[in-house]
């Protein structure tokens, strides 16, 4: 029998998420958690045990993993970090916008290799590509008729970038603040048509003083939180599918892959290399459009049968081998224990 190992590894997300069961701090995270499930599964068929870093610090450990980089404040992680630069690993997984030190190199000098999804920054010695896991729950949904569907939808949390993190971002351009235009303007042309769904539509935006005292925008179309999100974004034809972040390589997130699983047709705004990892014809590029009145009369002319060749091209594009070995749990669990460990 293999000698047991013990990673340690770091969620930034902060002492909510700190519990020592199989990754149920990953519980809250909807159906990205089987991703962490299938991963703790299978390290620990191999004899590797897998903790957060608060109960590490009690066992003899061969590797700390920090998803993302701890706020600077947090004193107790960075304590682990410089008392164990041989042993640590760094997975860039946000964006700039959310952790903007995540990328500053001055800190990568603790840690034995970064993994990120940001093609630029890939040298194959320090810097390796990491595709950004995915959960295959729900990809098996059965698509519902044309005539069925309701017609666009968007969903979000209300928020915006936090200001000084936008200042220290080292690249890429801001969509958040695209999503409420685009919100704003398919609210008021067809009103009866479109819907938003997410958190925090109903309140002020997180670290938004002028909206908490001088009030906020009610949107109309808003129709509260989401608990199925595939099953919600089976019940639409469209998606207005934009990221966090854009002008940027490999940056891709949960949202294009939902719209998919769902057999929704995703509106894509994000990373300009999309057509590298997701296939033109599974998709509408939001970036061939000047407008958002030319997008909508775009949407408007597609007939039945043109729509149901972009729903033929994802399913061709999900039940592809060689896609969904690149991309969902079970290749994220043999990168984590080839490449990482």
């Amino acid at each position: 029998m293999k000698e047991e190992k013990n990673v340690s590894i770091f969620p930034y997300n902060g002492k909510q998420y700190l519990r020592d069961v199989a990754f149920d701090f990953w519980k809250n995270k909807g159906i990205e958690r089987s991703i962490f499930l299938t991963l703790s599964k299978y390290l620990k068929e191999r004899n590797i045990n897998i903790h957060t870093y608060d109960v590490s610090t009690k066992k003899n450990i061969y590797k700390y993993v920090y998803f993302d980089l701890p706020y600077l404040w947090n004193f107790s992680a960075w304590k682990l970090i410089l008392t164990n630069r041989k042993k640590n690993i760094l997975i860039c997984n946000e964006s700039s916008l959310i952790i903007p030190f995540n990328y500053w190199r001055v800190f990568h000098s603790f840690f034995t290799k970064v993994f990120t999804w940001h093609d630029g920054l890939v040298d194959n010695n320090k810097y390796f590509k990491m595709m950004l896991p995915k959960s295959s729950e729900g990809i098996n949904i059965k698509p519902k008729n044309f005539k069925e569907k309701e017609f666009l939808v968007i969903i979000n949390k209300n928020t915006l970038p936090f200001f000084p993190f936008q200042l220290l971002k080292s690249f890429g351009k801001e969509l958040y603040s695209e999503r409420i235009k685009s919100m704003e303007f398919f609210e008021k042309t067809i009103p009866e048509k479109f819907s938003i769904y997410g958190r925090g539509w109903n309140k002020p935006k997180q670290y938004n003083l002028t909206e908490s005292i001088f009030g906020f925008k009610k949107y109309e179309n808003y129709k509260g939180q989401v608990d199925d999100k595939i099953e919600l974004l089976s019940r639409f034809k469209y998606c207005l599918c934009f990221e966090n972040l854009t002008d940027v390589n490999g940056y891709i997130t949960e949202k294009i892959f939902d719209c998919l699983k769902a057999k929704c047709i995703p509106i894509y705004w994000g990373a300009t290399d999309i057509e590298k990892y997701i296939p033109n014809n599974c998709f509408i590029d939001f970036r061939d459009f000047g407008s958002y009145k030319k997008l909508l009369d775009f949407l408007n002319s597609i007939d039945e049968k043109t729509y149901n060749n972009y729903i033929e091209n994802i399913k061709k594009l999900l039940s592809d081998k060689r896609f969904k070995e690149t991309w969902f749990e079970d290749r994220f669990a043999k990168f984590f224990l080839n490449d990482i460990l």
